[in-house]
């Protein structure tokens, strides 16, 4: 059994007492963290060894930040996109291989406001994975994840008031149509294939106006899987726990099964 974790830990070194009772509680053996908002510098690594977990970081400049950790030394580890032209990237892509499993962790940008450069920024950049995918991997041979923070909610069940939320960021039609585009390269996407009509599974949730207690929130962490490791999916959940406990991430992990 492969046990593969996806969570926007929204700062690894205020939430480190989070991630280790977290790993000590769930022991997945692979977990993808988003917006670990630390260099390679501050990353705690010594602390992770100590649980049995062996890392590759991502470090940005205090805001973004990826990573990979596993119960055994991630091989052939990337960051960014292969060309390296895109200096962002470099803090909000990271692969590596586990177990013959190609995993990517992605933090892919918020979007800032509709229609601004760097709501444009996001776009391409989901364009640029579709484009690095479809270059690299066969979605019916090779077993590859996807796992991160895609900061888009894919349909309108995936979000707490569709009407409300139309034309908005993380649902707005067009990031919607590129992460379509997206998993039209032959991603599976783990939860709503094991609950493809579940209403009210959310993986973020705002601070504010008791979103968390209301389940006011959006689907916007995901675990996506090629058709080859599909095959293999025996269940994925969200696990909502870790929100609940105090100072919290925004964001909930997300697990998948698989039989490997």
């Amino acid at each position: 059994m492969l046990v593969l974790a996806t969570w926007n830990i929204n700062s690894v070194r205020m939430r480190l007492e989070h991630l280790k009772r977290w790993l000590k509680l769930r022991a997945p053996d692979v977990v993808c963290l988003q917006e670990t908002k630390a260099t390679d510098r501050d990353f705690p690594f010594a602390e992770l060894e100590a649980l049995g977990y062996a890392a590759a970081h991502a470090g940005g400049k205090g805001r973004n930040g990826v990573a990979i950790l596993a119960k055994e030394e991630p091989q052939d580890v990337m960051i960014g996109f292969p060309d390296g032209e895109d200096e962002e990237a470099k803090e909000r892509l990271i692969a590596a291989t586990i177990r013959g499993v190609r995993v990517h962790s992605v933090y892919i940008p918020n979007g800032g406001s509709v229609g601004s450069d760097y709501f444009l920024y996001k776009l391409e950049f989901i364009y640029r994975l579709r484009e690095y995918f479809e270059n690299h991997f066969d979605p019916e041979r090779d077993l590859v994840a996807l796992c991160g923070d895609f900061n888009v909610a894919p349909e309108p069940i995936d979000v707490y008031d569709p009407e409300l939320l139309a034309g908005q960021i993380c649902f707005h039609e067009r990031e919607r149509t590129a992460i379509k585009l997206l998993q039209e390269w032959g991603f599976v996407d783990t939860y709503r294939a094991v609950h493809p009509n579940q209403p009210g599974a959310y993986t973020w949730w705002d601070y504010q106006f008791g979103a968390f207690k209301a389940n006011r929130g959006l689907r916007l962490d995901h675990i996506w899987v090629s058709k080859a490791l599909a095959q293999r999916l025996k269940d994925a959940l969200i696990d909502r726990e870790p929100r609940s406990w105090k100072r919290p991430s925004d964001h909930a992990p997300v697990m998948a099964y698989f039989d490997l």
